[in-house]
């Protein structure tokens, strides 16, 4: 981290550039970043500091407490700590490293530090199609107007590193033993690092034939091979352009849809 507020973050090994108004709001968003991986874990992450005022070894709870490591390198109980705060990215409203959506202004991740699309500039999930009863023909209440052509069921189809695609009916549930969450498909994928969460990553096709993918509130996350890449917010849906490649853990998956199958 540098005085001027910029820096970067390296979580997994890839390295994101990072920037803020000031290297205390820089380091603000790499706690809320930590603490949202902490989180996703369910228990404390280390996080190594660099800065012109030295380097420090801490450790970020998923409650938002941060503290330094003892000296042999432990983490101590959180006894008597406060959850670490800080000021929205765009409304400058006060609040804990925690919150995943700003209470005053309502933009999500408002201690985002990463450069890069954020959330707020996703595709949005459209709501589900609404059905209603055929229409009626006019000059013959007893009749029905003819039915549209019966329209075919889009395939999911999931390429991986790591082993041949797989098919599935429009839902899936991924990771290295998968229950199959809401009636998905379970998929499950060879992780030879076992890198792979159990279930790791919810994919589905929604009514508009997007592609959309969730975070299952897997151990080492989701993060997109874009330029810039985008780490996936455990347990929100995001919408995907189609070729995306995810990275989870020490497997990548391409999700596509193929129109080949009759309803």
């Amino acid at each position: 981290m540098q005085l001027d507020g910029t820096g970067t973050i390296t979580v997994n090994g890839s390295e994101r550039p990072c920037a803020a108004a000031s290297i205390e709001e820089l380091r603000t968003g790499i706690t809320a970043r930590c603490a949202t991986i902490a989180a996703g874990l369910r228990r404390p992450v280390r996080l190594t500091v660099n800065d012109p005022a030295g380097t420090w070894q801490l450790a970020v709870r998923p409650e938002g407490y941060v503290q330094l490591l003892n000296d042999a390198g432990m983490i101590d109980p959180a006894d008597g700590l406060t959850v670490d705060e800080g000021r929205c990215r765009q409304c400058r409203r006060l609040q804990p490293v925690t919150e995943t959506r700003c209470a005053q202004c309502g933009i999500q991740e408002p201690h985002r530090v990463e450069l890069g699309p954020g959330p707020e500039n996703i595709e949005p999930e459209p709501e589900p199609q609404q059905f209603s009863r055929p229409p009626v023909d006019e000059d013959d209440p007893g009749r029905t107007r003819p039915r549209p052509p019966v329209q075919r069921r889009p395939t999911l189809r999931l390429h991986f590193t790591t082993q041949p695609p797989v098919d599935v009916d429009g839902n899936a549930a991924v990771g290295r033993n998968p229950s199959p969450v809401d009636g998905r498909s379970a998929v499950t994928v060879v992780s030879p690092g076992r890198m792979l969460s159990r279930t790791h990553a919810l994919v589905d096709v929604n009514a508009a034939g997007q592609i959309v993918v969730t975070d299952h509130n897997s151990g080492n996350g989701i993060e997109t091979a874009t330029e810039p890449p985008m780490w996936l917010t455990p347990g929100q849906p995001y919408v995907i352009h189609p070729g995306t490649t995810l990275r989870m853990g020490d497997v990548d998956c391409t999700p596509e849809v193929v129109h080949d199958t009759p309803a």
